[in-house]
């Protein structure tokens, strides 16, 4: 069995080639179209249960992940105290016989699987420009969205700017991310952009926004991080994802925004959005209208995203066990290559 603690983690995944890293892309696209290709009369290749959650008196939060894709199943756990800060949790890599291979710690990895998750709709999205980015948020999504884009579409880059109410935590991407990021690509300009102690904030961001084309929101937000209108002011088709509102009193972005891919919205689970995200609630959005992203990848040769003119491509995700299961088990295995982490018996 192989242990991989943060530390581990960390380092592998800022090691991962682009050639690797595109690997376990088509890894997570492949499996997500399998999950979408079922049916209720079709055998199950993946299973993939909403997940659970206990809260004890105390007021301390357990989640519970379970996925199989038949050849190997996983659980992640994730712990939320009550009291003090931080979440920490496991993932739990176990073979059809019930023997544990590898236990992984979960926060990077859950931090890069759903950035990973939105490069698989990204990258596919061909005919839209991803010249200027905003990445709404300062945590660990929000580094691993700029870190993946830039590692498998880094031609396409010119600028990336963070943008946050606070300060303090946008000031140590400047500090610890940027000089590394530069170092590896020198032609992209990189600047934070935060509320807190910035006059003429409201301006800046309306600037940001009308020359923007693609926004990653990655923040728990509780009401929309900007009006449509900002977006209307320099009208082009942008790429929107959604990934930091997990659940139903959260929103990142208003309806307008919502439905601006002509109604249109790509999501990873059906069933999960519609009953977690604060977004598609607060819109009354249908079944009818969300387009899971595996049903792009369900056939042998993957579907590219190509919408209509004046539409955007709006990603809502709200993340599945299935996608730390299928992600774990290459960085396993890529760890062992690379001497990475230690083995023990169990």
């Amino acid at each position: 069995m192989l242990l991989l603690p943060e530390k581990d983690v960390a380092q592998l995944l800022r090691r991962l080639t682009t050639e690797q890293c595109q690997r376990i892309l088509n890894a997570l696209s492949d499996a997500l179209g399998a999950f979408s290709a079922q049916t209720a009369s079709s055998e199950k290749l993946i299973h993939q249960p909403l997940r659970s959650h206990i809260v004890t008196k105390d007021g301390d939060t357990s989640l519970f992940m379970p996925a199989s894709d038949t050849s190997t199943t996983g659980i992640k756990i994730v712990a939320i105290p009550a009291r003090g800060s931080g979440v920490d949790g496991v993932i739990n890599i176990l073979s059809p016989q019930g023997k544990l291979t590898g236990v992984l710690s979960a926060g990077e990895v859950t931090a890069f699987r759903t950035a990973l998750a939105t490069m698989t709709l990204f990258t596919r999205c061909s005919s839209l420009p991803k010249r200027r980015i905003l990445i709404f948020g300062s945590g660990r999504q929000a580094e691993w969205h700029a870190r993946l884009a830039l590692l498998l579409v880094p031609d396409e880059i010119e600028s990336i700017t963070f943008i946050n109410r606070g300060r303090e935590r946008l000031e140590k991407i400047a500090h610890d991310l940027f000089p590394e990021l530069r170092q590896r690509y020198p032609k992209v300009a990189m600047k934070v952009l935060a509320k807190e102690g910035t006059s003429d904030f409201d301006a800046q961001l309306r600037s940001e926004l009308a020359s923007s084309d693609v926004l990653f929101c990655c923040t728990p937000s509780t009401e929309p991080l900007f009006p449509h209108a900002y977006l209307q002011a320099g009208p082009k088709q942008r790429f929107i994802s959604l990934i930091g509102s997990y659940k139903p009193h959260m929103q990142e972005v208003d309806t307008e925004t919502l439905l601006s891919g002509c109604g249109k919205i790509y999501v990873d689970s059906k069933e999960a959005c519609l009953e977690e995200s604060g977004e598609l609630i607060k819109a009354n959005v249908k079944e009818e209208q969300l387009v899971e992203i595996g049903e792009l990848f369900a056939s042998a040769e993957y579907k590219t995203v190509t919408p209509p003119p004046g539409s955007n491509v709006v990603f809502k995700c709200v993340g599945m066990g299935i996608m730390d299961l299928v992600v774990a088990k290459p960085l396993l295995n890529i760890a062992s290559e690379l001497g990475i982490g230690t083995e023990v018996e169990f």
